[in-house]
């Protein structure tokens, strides 16, 4: 975390600093971010940098901390338990449309957000694996009481209807609004909610095959029976 000496910042020089480094972490991810260009961006000593961050784990714990704050409403919606599977997914369109709403308030965070929510920040040492480890345990327990339900597919098991659902993210995350796209929404939420909503739904039943004698003129009909073509 940064060193005490922050509080003697302005508020504004601190809001630049965090703006800067923002901008780098959406642009880069935090593994390619480089600290060196964001002090250069900041137009500022590296001695007078380190006098306030260390480091650029620094810098990015403390625009994570203050990022998650602004999705407190997503984090309290996620805390709902709806009672049928109408409801769940209900419930999974209002924590989509929260999520979008949140992004368009606050677009300087959007990329930032959609950045670390992906598997790099699964490796060991991620500042974010913390936070992606929680969401991973919420998504989780919210599948399973989907299955409960019977509006969350129990043909595959708990890991891998999560890995599932994981997996469609890391697809759609780049269609969100972010600063990338000019804050527009590239796939409406209905349409994302519609992908996951198929995906993840109890599947339906597997209509029966035709039998082997049908005399569909597609299906069954001898080759030997099929017109020459002229040329």
């Amino acid at each position: 975390m940064p060193t005490a000496r922050i509080e003697g910042l302005t508020t504004e020089r601190f809001a630049h600093i965090l703006s800067v480094a923002m901008d780098e972490f959406a642009a880069s991810r935090y593994k390619d971010a480089s600290f060196n260009r964001i002090i250069k961006n900041c137009q500022m000593a590296k001695g007078t940098m380190y006098y306030y961050f260390k480091s650029k784990e620094d810098l990015f714990l403390t625009i994570h901390k203050a990022t998650l704050r602004d999705f407190r409403k997503v984090t309290a919606l996620a805390l709902e338990q709806p009672g049928n599977a109408r409801a769940y997914w209900a419930h999974a369109e209002e924590l989509l449309l929260e999520f979008y709403r949140t992004l368009y308030r606050k677009p300087s965070a959007s990329q930032f957000v959609t950045n670390f929510l992906t598997q790099e920040s699964r490796r060991e040492g991620h500042p974010a694996l913390s936070t992606v480890n929680q969401i991973d345990t919420w998504l989780q327990d919210f599948l399973n009481l989907g299955q409960d339900l019977g509006a969350i597919r129990a043909d595959l098991n708990l890991g891998q209807v999560t890995i599932l659902a994981w997996g469609l993210w890391e697809s759609c995350r780049s269609w969100l609004p972010s600063e990338t796209n000019g804050m527009q929404s590239l796939v409406l939420p209905d349409v994302v909610l519609d992908i996951f909503k198929r995906a993840l739904s109890p599947a339906l039943p597997t209509p029966a095959m035709m039998p082997e004698d049908n005399d569909s003129a597609f299906l069954g009909a001898p080759y030997a029976a099929a017109p020459e073509l002229e040329f």
